[in-house]
Parts: structure tokens; sequence; C-alpha cells
């Protein structure tokens, strides 16, 4: 009875580390301050996977945002066979990409350094702020802003 009760502890714990590392181990207030510092109208608040790599020591291993993203987001399907002109699918939908919530091509995305980048929203589709509804959702890049990030 005891060495259920320790198994029954161990697995539970390990379930909450599981999903702390799926979520990147952000608190909600830590992530809604963020959302309110850099986004706006159809790009605040909703749904959305959130990702801050300045905060994630991984995130130096990857050369583009594409590369970081990838595997992260369940379902977001990431094309990374030409470095900087990548491609990324959701839903058998195209995803849009947004620079600061203007509208861009992926290839403007890979060329930012991963560590210029604020905070990374990723909206599941569909996305009511791209052209379209962005039947494959979207990736919205924040870039940094100021001292107050650093």
């Amino acid at each position: 009875n005891m060495k259920k009760k320790i198994l029954l502890l161990m697995i539970s714990s390990l379930s909450l580390v599981v999903t702390m590392q799926a979520q990147g181990g952000y608190n909600n207030r830590y992530l809604q301050q963020l959302d309110e510092q850099y986004a706006s109208g159809l790009f605040r608040g909703s749904n959305a996977y959130m990702l801050v790599p300045k905060d994630d020591p991984s995130s130096v291993a990857s050369l583009t945002i594409f590369q970081y993203i990838q595997g992260r987001v369940p379902g977001l399907i990431i094309n990374n066979r030409n470095l900087f002109a990548p491609s990324a699918s959701w839903r058998m939908g195209s995803t849009a990409f947004f620079l600061n919530e203007i509208r861009v091509d992926a290839s403007l995305l890979a060329s930012i350094p991963v560590n210029d980048i604020g905070l990374v929203k990723i909206f599941r589709p569909p996305f009511a702020g791209a052209i379209g509804n962005g039947s494959g959702g979207a990736i919205a890049l924040y870039l940094l802003r100021g001292e107050g990030d650093e």
C-alpha cells in the first residue's frame, strides 16, 4: 500500500514537470504581462501558444526562429529544407507570418537573430487577423523593445 502511494506521488510529480516543460515553465501572469506589453488588437489575448526565446537557454542553438519553433507546437509543420526560405502549415492551410503585427514573408522572419525576439505568439487556425482568415493559423514575432526587456 505504501509502495502504491509512493508510485502515485512519483507519477503525479512527473506529469507536472512534463506539463511545465511543454508550456515553457512560464507562469500565466508573466505571459499575460508580455502579451499586454507587445500585442494589440486581434493579436492580444486569445488562445495562442506563447514562446519567449530570450528566457530559454536552448534558443541559442537555433539559427532561425523556425528552427526554434519546430516541434514545440502540436500540429504546426515547419519546413526548414531551405534555411532562409522556410514555410509553415497547419491543418493543411498555409500559416501567415507577422513581425510586430505587420504581415511579412517567412524569409524576413528567418533573417532575424533569435536573441532579438521578445515574444513569439503562434495562433491556432483559423486566425481572423490574417487575410482569408489565416486557414493555417499565424506566427507573430515581436522584437525586443529597448532597455526594459534586457
